[in-house]
């Protein structure tokens, strides 16, 4: 029987935890940007627009297509090159990730969505989590020792 391509018992105890990282950050950001697709009306709450006007409901659903290719698409480049054992690159995918999609969007949250509190820049901690512990578990240098 074959074994799986991507997780191997053979792999390092850092692979494994990356990928398995990996593949929960991808759920997440991916579960995110259905998210957005499915309830555009959600995107209102971040900006001062009458959530009843015709134009606030285009704007939604036009923010979250936005929101929706740009949670969904990182995750996809990260698998793929997990897929094709490019380990190193997918660190560099998450790092890349964490600042485009979680840095800046605290930054924006913080910074433009009116009355927004701690918690509302906090919630994105868990998305970050997982990316972090992936990027410096293929990032990290293995010796050749071992």
């Amino acid at each position: 029987m074959k074994q799986s391509v991507v997780m191997d018992k053979k792999q390092s105890k850092n692979i494994r935890i990356g990928i398995w990282s990996s593949v929960i950050s991808a759920i997440m950001l991916i579960g995110i940007g259905i998210f957005w697709v499915v309830y555009p009306s959600a995107t209102e709450g971040s900006f001062s627009i009458a959530p009843d006007s015709p134009t606030a409901i285009t704007f939604s659903k036009i923010i979250a297509i936005f929101k929706a290719v740009g949670d969904i698409l990182p995750p996809v480049f990260i698998l793929l090159a997990i897929k094709f054992r490019q380990y190193r690159l997918a660190g560099y995918f998450h790092l890349v990730t964490f600042v485009l999609i979680i840095l800046v969007d605290m930054l924006v949250w913080g910074s433009f969505v009116p009355n927004a509190s701690a918690k509302d820049v906090l919630m994105h901690v868990p998305f970050a989590i997982p990316m972090l512990i992936a990027a410096y578990n293929f990032l990290k240098p293995v010796s050749k020792n071992l």
